[in-house]
């Protein structure tokens, strides 16, 4: 089954659906139905689906519980209400006669209940998609977050004659702790080293290729001193009809000093290089284990994109130790999933929740800036969300991380909720927004034309909802994001 969710994105963009917006719905909807009940709102079906009708599940205190065919998500049905509008006088008195021939004694419609109750209801779906992202982010936390716990040194080039090429270390291996101990900057490995003069050691080394760890025990020489905290620039890149490969300059080559003058940062060899543009340098550059001194011209003027001399530097620099017969780098850092306890991991869904709904506040405040980017406040329908959650799907399962999906489905919902309160017609935010301006007003708006403000923006939503799935269809949300 994992075979065939990392093969195909449609299939797993359906998986994704299932997972996630199926329970963010149902979710929703069950918290407009304990919310009703807690205010004392009548409920007369709770459906999962949508309709029509497939079957009964039973009935429960007058509920009924059903399942219906369209599998998106469910619903509420409570007392002399549609989807979105109150219902007139005969439709609500023939709901009333159903519910009590239920059993229900205290019957209640939501224009019944009092202004607080009915915002406690329509907020309760948001509520409750507050909730799942919550506790989604508490149990993220408490299966493991992505941790860095050390770094690394990469082995640009071992001398061969020294103890520790001689033990097995090799030129672009990757050293990821010592004696067991992790570090996190090549010069606190550097200081282990030295501390250790004359006695053994074992290495644990990443090798360029192989995903199995390896161990490389050297007996170590006589260090003398301290180690060395000089650092070079390294070229990674060479331009072949510019300067630099004119004169035979090579990726790897690291930079020592530039007309006798050490250069310990790459802002030191360019303000260089444009001091004595046009005129003969010397170089001296460290090539493994050989120092050349190589005389170049930097250009007086040269495409943008390439530098006077033609070479692209490392945003590392490079150090050698000349002791060890080391050139070596600080590498990626080591990262691992670190369970938290239960404490922290409510503090980080806390921190984590006001993150993201920050987040989403300061969007208008970019639109109005200028300074938001087009692509990030493109609308998402279903399809976009379920063709985004099939990546994080296949994602999750080559990672073997379960909480990359988790994530997502947190994410979602957390959406979903504040999507819902907004103060938009047919929308529980809009149907909010009638009840506040009842309270300032002291009467409530006659509900043919609240019903009819919310038939308009139902009917102006569903236009735009097919507009936005025809563009993810035609222009799926996942080739912006690979």
């Amino acid at each position: 089954m994992f075979d065939l969710l990392l093969q195909s994105d449609a299939l797993s963009a359906v998986v994704a659906f299932i997972l996630v917006l199926i329970p963010a719905v149902i979710i929703h909807e069950i918290g407009h139905f304990l919310t009703a009940k807690m205010a004392g709102i009548t409920i007369l079906e709770f459906g999962v689906g949508l309709p029509p009708r497939l079957v009964k599940l039973f009935t429960y205190k007058g509920t009924d519980y059903t399942l219906n065919w369209i599998p998106l998500g469910g619903f509420v049905r409570p007392l002399g209400e549609d989807v979105v509008r109150q219902m007139g006088t005969e439709a609500v008195d023939q709901d009333r006669k159903e519910a009590q021939a239920r059993g229900i004694q205290r019957v209640m419609s939501v224009s019944e209940a009092p202004a607080r109750s009915r915002i406690f209801f329509l907020a309760g779906g948001a509520l409750a998609n507050f909730l799942m992202a919550f506790v989604l982010f508490v149990l993220i936390a408490l299966i493991g977050l992505p941790t860095i716990v050390g770094g690394r040194m990469n082995v640009l080039y071992v001398e061969p004659n020294s103890a520790l090429a001689q033990a097995g270390l090799q030129d672009l291996d990757a050293i990821e702790s010592i004696n067991g101990e992790t570090f996190f900057f090549s010069s606190e490995l550097i200081d282990r080293l030295y501390a250790l003069s004359g006695q053994p050691v074992t290495l644990t080394v990443r090798r360029a290729g192989d995903s199995e760890a390896h161990t490389v025990t050297v007996n170590l020489p006589s260090l003398s001193g301290s180690a060395s905290e000089a650092v070079y620039p390294m070229i990674i890149g060479v331009v072949e009809d510019a300067p630099a490969g004119q004169v035979g300059l090579m990726p790897l080559d690291v930079i020592t000093a530039f007309n006798g003058v050490p250069v310990n940062s790459n802002e030191a060899l360019r303000d260089l290089t444009l001091e004595k543009r046009g005129e003969e340098v010397i170089l001296t550059v460290q090539r493994g284990g050989e120092t050349l001194e190589v005389p170049i011209v930097p250009r007086v003027t040269y495409p943008s994109d390439q530098g006077s001399m033609g070479i692209q530097l490392s945003g590392a620099l490079t150090s050698i130790d000349e002791q060890l017969g080391l050139v070596y780098q600080d590498g990626a850092p080591q990262q691992a999933v670190v369970s938290m306890s239960m404490v922290d991991s409510v503090r980080y869904a806390w921190a984590r929740m006001i993150d993201v709904l920050s987040t989403i506040a300061s969007v208008p405040a970019q639109i109005i800036n200028g300074t938001a980017n087009g692509e990030d406040l493109r609308f998402a329908s279903i399809v976009g969300i379920s063709q985004v959650g099939g990546l994080f799907l296949q994602e999750s399962i080559q990672r073997s991380q379960p909480t990359i999906i988790i994530e997502y489905i947190a994410l979602i919902s957390l959406v979903l909720g504040l999507t819902n309160l907004l103060p938009i017609p047919a929308l529980d935010g809009g149907r909010i927004l009638f009840v506040l301006i009842e309270v300032l007003r002291g009467r409530p708006i006659a509900p043919e034309r609240e019903g009819m403000v919310h038939l308009v923006g139902l009917a102006l939503l569903l236009s735009l909802m097919v507009v936005v799935m025809l563009n993810d269809i035609i222009n799926p949300l996942t080739d912006l994001i690979r």
